[in-house]
């Protein structure tokens, strides 16, 4: 580090040091007066000299997957950003349009365009175009920005063109694009059942990153040590796995933390399980809805099934007492749309507050930023280089969280077509031709609900005069004609709601079981870290010296493969770094 320059100077240097008015933490007030036969006499102010050489980059993407260089995508090229002085700038690519560019300052954006991207080895970022906020330049930008003086600014991901983080635990989420996901199907290879499993993948949702960095004031601390020391934040990692995945340094020293500025945020962190065992589930609830649509139209009308079942009723009851002539029956019943009713049950998405199922789309979702995270920031605001632990005793208590749901969700469907069946008026006119001694003609109504009918409290009522052995016959008639009535009404109706849910049951149960072992088998095949901050020391190169580089990465993601512990992705969405940030200590100033 700088600090072995205060011993060349120390010795032969004459210093002015700031009156006692004085602040280092400003750009404009700290100045350095060297003498030295090797190196010359200098002096420079910080925020007015401009003899430095100051670096920043952003690269939203880097790593490998699938054995896929991402460095080596052309579509995925980050940003490096390069001031000499005022004498010029070098910028790649070179292509990058300018935000803006003075003689001091060159400030850079080289935005990804995701819907040219597309699916790269696996992972797709085309979510990542749509429901941007205002301010930001894309959820894929990139921009750095040197200065003459000696700083640096560098920002990636869903960014402004002057670095700042859009995204925060806070960001209303209709102001976040779609997620980008990662395929995990080839690490959960041989353990996810691909019969009911159909795919699985960790989707991230918009991600930021800055760094900035104060060169000349972090060179004044190096040699001068005028910053107070305040501790760095121990990282937390866990060595087996990120050993073979790869791992960051530790955050900066005491001094650089005062100088260095790093920010980062994580819109989400979700688990996708795709399985068509939950498309399973409300296409079930459909074929149920159809089929008491059927059964209800088949129950009506004059030669529906009930009226033909209670004409057999009258026949089989007065025949051999009674010389029946014509008999006649008539059935109606209320309308009911049930398939309007369950429509929202069966596009809804369930969620206990970690787990979610999207009903329409077939996908189980486990939030990870909420459930391993913080419970209110999620990813946000943790230390630097801090590893998201996938606790298995957790992730085994999703399966009984989801079990739960599910259950919930069918109770539900049940209640709402009972409900429905429930309020439909069932109305049987029955008209009956008898001859005893004169003809005589019987009528017999009944007007009820469906839940009276099933509760027993629905009867038959005779119309007209009905006297002596016709009234006799009649009244041992009326339970027969009333217990015809409910069984139908319960075997065609209400039994078909209860075989729904009996379906919804066993589908759910087959669902947990092949959810389990996916997440069983997380811990040991993925590495997640957020906030990775790596640095390289400064440097001292005869008369030139050399402040460190310092990088931020949102999130960090480390996959291997099932039993191979080969590393299948590494991924860093993201990134920004500023420095090394160079000055001429010989160089002559004004």
């Amino acid at each position: 580090m700088l600090v072995a320059i205060l011993a060349v100077i120390g010795a032969t240097a004459a210093v002015t040091v700031p009156g006692p008015t004085s602040s280092t933490a400003t750009w404009q007030d700290a100045e350095w007066v060297h003498g030295d036969g090797a190196i010359g006499t200098s002096s420079f102010s910080c925020g007015e000299d401009v003899g430095y050489t100051a670096n920043s980059s952003s690269r939203f993407l880097a790593g490998s997957v699938a054995g896929q260089d991402l460095g080596a995508v052309a579509d995925l090229r980050g940003l490096d950003v390069t001031k000499t002085g005022t004498q010029g700038v070098a910028v790649s690519p070179a292509t990058a349009p300018e935000i803006t560019r003075t003689e001091t300052t060159a400030a850079y954006g080289n935005p990804l365009d995701v819907g040219v991207l597309g699916s790269v080895a696996g992972l797709d970022l085309t979510g990542l175009g749509t429901g941007l906020p205002g301010g930001s330049a894309g959820a894929v930008n990139q921009v750095a920005t040197s200065i003459a003086t000696g700083r640096s600014v560098a920002a990636s991901g869903l960014v402004s063109d002057s670095g700042g983080v859009l995204v925060t635990d806070t960001t209303p989420t209709e102001a976040l694009p779609e997620p980008a996901a990662l395929d995990l199907g080839q690490a959960l290879a041989g353990v996810a059942d691909p019969q009911n499993i159909s795919d699985v993948g960790l989707e991230v949702g918009a991600v930021g990153s800055s760094a900035q960095l104060d060169g000349c004031d972090l060179l004044e601390d190096e040699v001068w040590g005028t910053a107070g020391s305040v501790a760095a934040d121990a990282p937390s990692v866990r060595p087996a796995l990120l050993a073979a995945t790869g791992t960051a340094t530790d955050a900066a020293d005491g001094r650089e933390s005062q100088r260095v500025t790093r920010d980062y945020g994580i819109a989400s962190l979700d688990l996708r399980i795709d399985s068509p065992l939950v498309r399973s589930l409300t296409s079930s609830v459909d074929t149920t809805v159809r089929t008491l649509d059927s059964n209800l139209a088949a129950l009506a009308g004059s030669e529906g099934v009930l009226a033909r079942l209670l004409r057999g009723n009258v026949v089989d009851g007065l025949v051999g007492a009674l010389q029946v002539g014509s008999v006649t029956a008539d059935v109606s019943l209320s309308r009911v749309d049930l398939a309007s009713a369950v429509a929202p049950l069966t596009r809804q998405v369930l969620s206990d507050g970690a787990v979610m199922v999207d009903l329409a789309s077939g996908d189980v979702h486990v939030d990870l930023a909420h459930l391993l995270g913080d419970e209110d920031r999620g990813l946000n605001g943790l230390p630097p280089n801090t590893e998201i632990v996938l606790d298995p005793v957790l992730l085994q208590e999703i399966g009984t969280r989801l079990a739960a749901m599910l259950a919930t969700w069918g109770q539900a469907v049940d209640r709402v077509l009972v409900g429905l069946l429930d309020g439909v008026r069932l109305h049987v006119g029955l008209r009956v031709e008898v001859r005893l001694l004169v003809p005589i003609t019987i009528g017999l109504v009944l007007d009820a609900s469906l839940a009276d009918v099933l509760a027993g409290r629905a009867q038959f009522e005779p119309t007209g005069l009905v006297t002596g052995l016709v009234s006799t016959l009649v009244n041992a008639l009326l339970p027969v004609l009333l217990g015809t009535v409910t069984t139908t009404v319960r075997d065609s109706l209400y039994a078909v709601v209860g075989n729904l849910g009996t379906s919804l049951t066993s589908t759910s149960g087959a669902l947990v079981a092949a959810v389990t072992p996916v997440l069983r088998a997380l811990p040991a095949l993925l590495s997640v870290q957020v906030n990775v901050q790596r640095d390289v020391p400064g440097s001292r190169d005869g008369r030139y010296a050399r402040t460190g580089s310092y990088s931020v990465a949102a999130i960090r993601i480390g996959v291997l493969g099932a039993g191979s512990g080969t590393p299948l992705a590494q991924v860093e969405l993201a990134s920004s770094t500023v420095g090394p940030n160079l000055v001429d200590l010989g160089a002559p100033r004004s």
